[in-house]
């Protein structure tokens, strides 16, 4: 996992994503019907952002 300039590329359409808008983390996804991250909702510009970076894996079953 790597953090990925949202200038530069942007991820999968509805693919849950961690946001960094420069000083917080924010959890979303990139909606192409509106070119906006959604968070809690919310439509945000894309230039809200700087970066932004898949999620872990989730931990394995015990």
């Amino acid at each position: 996992m790597v953090w990925k300039l949202v200038k530069d590329e942007l991820p999968e359409q509805a693919k849950d994503v961690l946001l960094f808008d420069g000083g917080q983390i924010y959890f979303g996804y990139y909606s192409e019907k509106y070119h906006k991250f959604v968070v809690a909702n919310d439509k945000v510009s894309l230039e809200d952002f700087t970066h932004w970076m898949t999620l872990p894996p989730f931990p394995p079953k015990s």
